[in-house]
C-alpha cells in the first residue's frame, strides 16, 4: 500500500465526499488488466473481501460482499450487492449499503440477512473508533432492504456494545431462526487475548437482543480471535465455519497468516448453546487464498457456501492495477463419514462447454485422473507456474505456486490418492480433490498470454468454461 497517498482522511473518506473522477480513471486502468476473472465475482474498481448476506429473497439469490471501490486497500467499507437466478450469473445492483450513520462512520463490516415476513433483514457490525485513543467501539446494527433491493438501516443498534470481559473485537452476526428465538452468533476477543463465539437472542428481531450464552465447541484453541463464525445444518449434523485468527499451531496445522476451520458435531444444543459431540477442528481449505466463508441454508434443502479468495494482511500483485478479490463459486457442502465435502453446485455445469480449451483459454475445467501412484498436474505460462504433485511412497500432496516476480510459495497434505476437478479462471483456482473432501483454493497471477497445461501419469481432460 502506498502509505504516501494512503492518509487517514482518504482511508476513511465518507462515500459523497470522493470526486467521481477517481472511479472513473481507476475503471479506465482496470479495463487494462489481464489478470481479471471470468466466471468468479469480482469488485467492478478497489477492494473486494468478506460475503455478506448471503440469501434467497424474493425469488432469487442474494449476495452482498464487504468492499472499498476506491482502491486495493481495506478502507472505508461498505457492502455491494449482487443477485442471480441461477447461482452462476450474477448482476451487479448499483444500491450499496454504505456508512452514513454515526454508529457505522468507519466502516459497515461483515454480517448476514434472513427473510422476514416479505423484507429481507440485514444484520452487521458497524465500526467506529471513539475518543483521543481512537478505540475500536462495534455496534451491531440493522437495516431492512425490500423487494426493489432498497435498503433502509434502524435508527437504533440492535447490540449498542461489547459485553463485560470482551474487547472491541466484537463484529460478524450470522442471525438464524430456532424456535421463538432469533440467535445470532458473533465473534469475539476477550480481554484476556482469547476467540470465543458469543449468542445473543431475541424474539423481536428489531428489539430485544440479550447476551444468551458462549457457544461451546468442544475446543478452546480459537486463537486471539475467532471472526466469521457461520453455523449451518445438513445431513442430520451441524457445522460450524470460522476463522480462529493465531490458533496454535501445534494443535491446528495451517500455513496461511489466518486460517478458515470448520468443526462438525451431530446436533446443537440450543438450550446450553453446546455442540453435541463436536469433531476435532480442520482445515476447510488447503490452498493460498480462502477466508470468511458464509453459509445459506436455502429454502430448496441444500446447504451453500460462498468465501472471499483473499486474506486478511495480505497484499496481491492485482492491488498495483486498482482492485483486489473475488468471491468462490457457490458450493454445496455435505458431510460424508463425518468428513465436510464441498463441490461446486450443480448449476456451474452450464457453464462447462463441450468444445475442448486450448492453452490460450484461460477459462477452463480440468479433469485429471491418476494411473500411477506418483502424478502431477502443471499449469505453467512463462516465468510463473502452478504444480499440484503428489507422492504414494507418504500419502502427501504438494502444491507449489510461483506468480510472476515473487518467489515460490508451497502447500502440503497428506491423503489417499484422488482424481482431480481443477476450475482455472484466468489468475483464479479452486481445486476439488476426493470428491470434495480436499479444496484448494488461491490466485496464480502469470503472464496473461496462455497456460500451458502439462501432466505426468495423469489421463487429462480439458472443457472451456463460459463467463458469467
Amino acid at each position: 500500500m502506498d502509505t504516501k497517498y494512503w492518509n487517514i482522511d482518504r482511508l476513511g473518506r465518507l462515500y459523497k465526499d470522493w470526486d467521481p473522477e477517481v472511479l472513473k480513471r481507476l475503471a479506465n486502468k482496470i479495463a487494462k488488466s489481464h489478470w481479471r476473472p471470468g466466471y468468479h465475482i469480482t469488485t467492478k474498481t478497489g477492494l473486494l473481501n468478506d460475503p455478506n448476506g448471503f440469501s434467497y429473497f424474493n425469488n432469487q439469490w442474494h449476495l452482498f460482499y464487504q468492499a472499498f471501490p476506491y482502491g486495493a486497500v481495506h478502507g472505508l467499507k461498505s457492502w455491494q450487492h449482487m443477485v442471480s437466478d441461477d447461482l452462476v450469473h450474477w448482476k451487479f445492483i448499483d444500491k450499496p449499503m454504505v456508512p452514513d450513520l454515526y454508529s457505522d462512520r468507519n466502516g459497515c463490516y461483515s454480517g448476514s440477512a434472513i427473510n422476514v415476513d416479505d423484507k429481507l433483514f440485514l444484520m452487521y457490525t458497524g465500526n467506529t473508533f471513539e475518543g483521543e485513543e481512537m478505540a475500536r467501539h462495534p455496534y451491531q446494527l440493522g437495516a431492512w432492504m425490500d423487494a426493489d433491493n432498497n435498503i433502509s438501516k434502524l435508527d437504533h443498534p440492535l447490540i449498542e456494545s461489547e459485553p463485560a470481559g470482551v474487547t472491541g473485537h466484537f463484529r460478524d452476526p450470522q442471525v438464524v431462526k430456532h424456535g421463538d428465538y432469533y440467535y445470532a452468533f458473533l465473534g469475539a476477543q476477550t480481554v484476556d487475548n482469547a476467540g470465543e463465539i458469543l449468542t445473543y437472542r431475541t424474539k423481536n428481531i428489531e428489539n430485544g437482543w440479550e447476551l444468551y450464552k458462549k457457544l461451546d465447541l468442544g475446543t478452546d484453541n480459537l486463537g486471539y480471535m475467532a471472526e466469521c463464525p457461520n453455523v449451518g445444518f445438513v445431513d442430520g449434523k451441524v457445522v460450524v465455519i470460522f476463522c480462529p485468527q493465531g490458533a496454535d499451531k501445534h494443535e491446528f496445522h495451517y500455513d496461511n497468516v489466518h486460517p478458515n476451520a470448520y468443526i462438525v458435531a451431530d446436533d446443537l444444543d440450543f438450550e446450553e448453546m453446546k455442540l453435541i459431540n463436536p469433531s476435532e477442528m480442520k482445515q476447510l481449505d488447503e490452498g493460498f487464498d480462502y477466508y470468511a466463508t458464509q453459509v445459506l441454508n436455502a429454502p430448496d434443502g441444500r446447504l451453500l457456501s460462498v468465501g472471499w479468495i483473499g486474506l486478511p494482511d495480505t497484499e496481491y500483485l492485482s492491488d498495483q492495477e486498482g482492485w483486489e478479490g473475488e468471491l468462490s463459486m457457490v458450493r454445496e457442502l455435505h458431510i460424508e463419514n463425518g468428513d465436510l465435502t464441498q463441490r461446486p453446485v450443480q448449476e456451474f455445469k452450464q457453464l462447462i462447454e463441450e468444445d475442448e480449451a486450448s492453452d490460450t483459454d484461460l477459462q477452463k475445467h480440468i479433469e485429471a485422473a491418476p494411473f500411477y501412484e506418483h502424478f502431477n498436474l502443471n499449469l505453467e505460462s512463462e516465468d510463473s507456474y502452478l504444480r499440484l504433485s503428489y507422492d504414494e511412497s507418504d500419502q502427501e500432496w504438494t502444491l507449489e505456486r510461483k506468480n510472476v516476480g515473487e518467489d515460490v510459495s508451497i502447500r502440503t497434505f497428506k491423503s489417499e490418492a484422488s482424481s482431480i476437478d481443477f476450475y482455472l479462471d484466468n489468475t483464479v483456482f479452486e481445486i476439488y480433490i476426493l470428491g470434495g473432501k480436499i479444496t484448494m483454493t488461491g490466485q496464480f497471477f502469470h503472464e496473461g498470454n496462455e497456460v500451458r497445461v502439462n501432466s505426468e501419469n495423469m489421463s487429462v481432460k480439458q472443457n472451456k468454461i463460459s463467463s458469467m
